[in-house]
């Protein structure tokens, strides 16, 4: 994806974009934590935290890869750097939905009514990249959450469930299955349409400019 795709009050603004994301994720990752250690002390659940320990770690650890990178990138271009921001909002999108997937794999699976975080990615993706890029990201969340079901459901990977907050076996149950997968496909689709839907407009307004200049 080339940043000249996208509109330019968006393109303007696409490296800031990018570091708020950066400093987001920290926040999310605090967040990991701390409901880690909620879950665990307070709520009364059986679960392992290590791998979810381990989860935020890899955020912050991407999350300094992905500064380093803009650094450079800023430093190469005198601080211009729309295309490299681009590439890395790309990149961090991605990864944050594999690690989100992680992250419920390792906390109740499908059973886990996060699943709904989900939509906060694909709505980045909707408002700061292209079309192509945006649609390419809502599938890849389809298929990992709907990967992460059926290998779940076939028995290929195993089921972590949190005895005392979730139900154990749900993940077995086809009915809960199709209800869960329905619902999630229609949140990151709406989620993909509205965000799309605001940037489109914003791309009319660029169309518009250019055909009203002399």
């Amino acid at each position: 994806m080339n940043a000249p795709d996208l509109p330019s009050l968006i393109r303007a603004d696409l490296a800031r974009h990018a570091w708020w994301v950066i400093y987001l994720r920290y926040i999310c990752a605090a967040a990991v934590v701390l409901g880690t250690v909620m879950l665990t002390q307070s709520m009364g659940a059986r679960l392992d935290g290590a791998p979810l320990y381990g989860i935020a770690g890899a955020l912050v650890a991407a999350n300094v890869l992905y500064g380093v990178h803009l650094s450079r990138a800023a430093r190469r271009t005198g601080g211009a750097l729309p295309d490299a921001a681009a590439r890395s909002l790309i990149l961090q999108i991605g990864m944050d939905l594999f690690l989100l997937t992680l992250l419920l794999h390792f906390s109740g699976g499908v059973t886990n009514p996060l699943a709904t975080l989900y939509v906060g990615p694909v709505l980045l993706a909707g408002f700061l990249l292209s079309v192509r890029s945006a649609y390419a990201l809502a599938a890849l969340a389809l298929f990992l959450y709907g990967g992460m079901a059926i290998l779940e459901y076939r028995l290929i990977i195993p089921h972590v469930p949190i005895p005392g907050l979730f139900a154990p076996t749900a993940f077995r149950n086809e009915s809960f299955l199709l209800v869960a997968l329905t619902a999630f496909c229609m949140a990151v689709g709406m989620a993909a349409l509205i965000s799309l839907t605001v940037s489109g407009r914003l791309r009319g307004q660029d169309a518009g400019e250019e055909e009203s200049e002399p």
